[in-house]
């Protein structure tokens, strides 16, 4: 990659536009190996946990808490609506945003994102590290709610809906560790920087 100006502000729109055009047209990039496994793994088991709790919720179903002690309720209907809608609709958004690098590459905060622009053949490569990164999080969405829906369900049987402390803060500490895991490896680091193996 040659050296660039400091008054290199980046391609310009219109390259940008003329890029983006030519880089839809090139083959979509595999994903890397495990991706696609990990997603599958974890929705198996959020769909079975989400199953065997929903045949055992009561009608009246605790799904926030202030402290240990509920002080929010939902219908057994609406509770299931949530374990599993909110993924699906989180994940959906995600996938969105992969999208948005070929459709508007202006749009996606990535690092580097000007060296990105530059030629249709890298931002074919940072659509497939940008749809790489949305499905792993996706599967960490999924693995929070499965956490969700297994201790709700276990909070539902429990005197007045209770739920522990050091449970909710558990759940809270394993998604943040699994947020910073996911930063650390994926978004730091060489991974996106552009090289001329990519142009």
């Amino acid at each position: 990659m040659s050296k660039k100006s400091a008054f290199d502000v980046g391609p310009s729109p219109e390259e940008v536009r003329r890029v983006a055009q030519e880089a839809r047209d090139l083959p979509r990039e595999q994903l890397e190996r495990g991706v696609l496994g990990c997603l599958g793994l974890v929705v198996a088991v959020w769909a079975v946990t989400v199953a065997v709790v929903a045949t055992k919720l009561p009608e009246r179903v605790p799904t926030h808490w202030s402290g240990e002690t509920p002080d929010g309720w939902s219908s057994r209907t609406g509770a299931i609506a949530l374990f599993v809608l909110t993924p699906i609709a989180i994940s959906a958004l995600l996938v969105l945003v992969s999208g948005l690098v070929m459709r508007w590459p202006q749009s996606i905060n990535a690092p580097q994102k000007e060296e990105w622009l530059r030629t249709p053949q890298r931002l074919r490569t940072l659509e497939r590290l940008m749809r790489e990164d949305m499905v792993l999080l996706s599967a960490l969405i999924f693995a929070l709610f499965a956490l969700i829906t297994a201790t709700t369900g276990w909070a539902a049987h429990q005197p007045g809906g209770a739920m522990p402390g050091w449970l909710i803060g558990g759940v809270l500490l394993l998604f943040v560790v699994g947020m910073l895991t996911f930063l650390v490896t994926r978004m730091l680091g060489s991974r996106y920087t552009p090289t001329d193996t990519v142009d």
